[in-house]
């Protein structure tokens, strides 16, 4: 059995998104770089191809990458994979900065009743039933009210996607959205970070492994984003259409 198959078999074994995120990210320290490197470019190729239990390792996978593997592991697996060629792989690990940085002075609406408001009124606020107070709570800039905001049971998607799809953004807010247990599965919703010209490109190209083709295609020609992840769109379609 390649590392690859156990990698799959493991993650797909799992039904709970945190648990396998954080077995993937011991998997991938607990096996030679270079046999890392090459199951993670396996398994991106074959989710490409939409193989359900592929797709679902996939997902686990995004989200150890992400939350539960360690910067020096991280680091590794990037040099690793840039010296195989393994370039979607390395891409997964990108330490580029985004294209655009948040700035107050960018904003071009700022809903001043509720920046008059104490962090914890905000924080408390953001856990009611009040739909309206929680589409404004979509503005917010501090993480931690998103976070409240994107666990209430109340949230629905219009509000992922507000908080998605802000622009100016700070990076650790777009962060919040991508860890969501429920919003950050969710299709629409990563294609508004990857879109996000305020999402840090490894944060974007993680974004972009569970797109439709319809999606990669957008996302390759927008050129408000930054070059690695247009790239590596044009790279996942071509998987997808088996020519890489």
């Amino acid at each position: 059995m390649t590392t690859a198959e156990r990698l799959r078999r493991l993650l797909a074994a799992i039904d709970d998104l945190d648990l396998r995120g954080r077995r993937a990210a011991a998997f991938l320290e607990e096996v030679p770089p270079e046999e890392a490197v090459r199951a993670l470019d396996e398994l991106l190729r074959s989710a490409q191809r939409r193989l359900d239990p592929d797709a679902v390792a996939l997902q686990g996978l995004i989200r150890g990458l992400d939350a539960y593997v360690p910067p020096p592991l991280a680091d590794r697996l990037r040099r690793t994979a840039e010296a195989a060629g393994a370039h979607p792989v390395e891409a997964l690990f990108t330490q580029s900065g985004a294209r655009r940085s948040f700035d107050h002075d960018r904003e071009t609406w700022v809903d001043r009743e509720m920046r008059a408001l104490t962090l914890g009124e905000r924080k408390a606020m953001a856990r009611g039933r009040n739909a309206d107070v929680l589409a404004r709570l979509a503005q917010d800039h501090d993480p931690a009210v998103v976070r409240n905001l994107l666990e209430n049971p109340r949230c629905t998607e219009r509000e992922a996607l507000l908080v998605a799809s802000r622009r100016p953004a700070r990076a650790v807010v777009l962060q919040e959205v991508f860890r969501s247990r429920k919003w950050g599965v969710n299709r629409r919703v990563r294609k508004a970070l990857a879109q996000n010209p305020y999402s840090p490109p490894v944060l974007a190209v993680q974004a972009l492994s569970l797109l439709a083709a319809q999606d990669l295609r957008e996302i390759s020609a927008d050129a408000t984003l930054a070059s690695e992840v247009r790239v590596q769109a044009r790279l996942l379609l071509a998987q997808r259409k088996g020519e890489a």
